[in-house]
């Protein structure tokens, strides 16, 4: 059974008020008593109320993070943004308590109001998240890793989107790639608008076109019933041919793709350049390694703590300031240049002249 204020007071052979006003601060106790009271809390394990702290302007050093657990969530994505915030949070003294429920808004509320926690981590965003939306009624300091549609009061870290989107274009465009096809994230991600990954494709197919460069898009990748034979089988009878793939989809997504093209002989990237963008594949098990516009976890995640403990600690008022890392290509092998007379191959020729964007209907 938790020790309560009673027991406190007993063993330090004082009244429960005099407990009550050594942890809230507001009446002067002698340094004698005071001693007594703390030496009987730490004997006790006694957890002080929160906002018995508060009033003395005393921080839990517990920091919420918001990060609802969804049933089709990228596990290493979900693991690599969470497992990377409770290290910075610990390096700079503090605990984390997650958030995992749906009922988010409701979540941090509660957890605020009561003043369980110092500050609020909001991961995962979506287009129009209303945890943003909500910030005003934390009362607490709020940085978000991620850019939504619609902004709150609230603070936000993350990567320059369209910086990346250009150069995914740019970069497969100056090694003379001009028919790409895009291999499409989980479907359920463009439906409940998850902000980067729907803001990544949009911006994606709009530099193409600005370009000149020809984008078909693949079939809807469901959750759990991606087809790679019929996704090869649609490259392959592509009129012109694609010579590059842009990856959304996941590891395991993508590993069946890589597989499928090298069992039918299909040679990355002598035959096919691939390219995954706004993805996390360091950690993954991948079949064959892929040059890869990365999301950026541990970057992300150490300056919006930063951020987050600027106004925690220091009272800075962060509001709605933003702050915008610009993403790097990590080069791993699987995008080759058809600048060198490449264009002639037989498997893989495509019309110079048809340098427009096509967008499949995939609604």
């Amino acid at each position: 059974m938790m020790a309560g204020i009673k027991d406190v007071a007993r063993a330090a052979g004082v009244s429960v008020s005099t407990v009550s006003y050594v942890l809230s601060g507001k009446r002067a106790i002698s340094e004698k008593t005071a001693a007594r009271v703390r030496d009987a809390i730490r004997e006790l394990q006694y957890t002080p109320d929160a906002s018995a702290q508060k009033m003395r302007g005393i921080r839990n050093q517990i920091l919420a993070v918001s990060e609802p657990i969804r049933g089709d969530i990228d596990e290493a994505k979900y693991n690599a943004y969470f497992l990377h915030t409770a290290w910075q949070a610990k390096n700079a003294g503090y605990d984390v308590l997650l958030l995992s429920g749906e009922d988010a808004v409701d979540d941090i509320r509660r957890v605020a109001r009561s003043n369980m926690v110092d500050g609020v981590l909001l991961l995962d965003i979506v287009e129009d998240d209303k945890r943003v939306v909500e910030v005003g009624s934390y009362g607490k300091p709020c940085v978000a890793i991620g850019y939504p549609s619609r902004k709150g009061d609230c603070a936000y870290v993350d990567i320059d989107f369209p910086a990346a989107a250009d150069l995914a274009v740019r970069y497969l465009h100056g090694k003379g790639h001009r028919d790409v096809i895009l291999l499409r994230d989980n479907e359920r991600d463009y439906e409940r608008q998850s902000g980067y990954v729907v803001t990544l494709r949009r911006l994606m197919l709009e530099r193409a076109g600005e370009m000149g460069m020809r984008v078909t898009e693949s079939a809807k990748n469901e959750f759990g019933r991606f087809d790679a034979r019929a996704f090869v089988d649609g490259l392959l009878k592509s009129v012109p041919r694609p010579t590059a793939i842009i990856s959304q989809a996941d590891a395991d997504t993508l590993n069946m793709v890589t597989r499928e093209l090298e069992n039918r002989g299909i040679d990355i990237p002598g035959d096919i350049s691939i390219l995954s963008c706004g993805t996390f594949l360091e950690n993954e098990l991948v079949a064959h390694p892929v040059t890869e516009i990365p999301l950026m976890p541990r970057l992300l995640c150490s300056k919006a703590v930063g951020l987050l403990l600027s106004a925690v600690e220091d009272g800075r008022a962060i509001g709605a300031e933003s702050e915008f890392v610009p993403p790097r290509i990590e080069d791993r092998g699987s995008v080759c240049s058809l600048n060198e007379g490449d264009e002639s191959r037989d498997r893989w020729a495509y019309p110079p002249a048809m340098l427009y964007i096509h967008s499949r209907n995939v609604s």
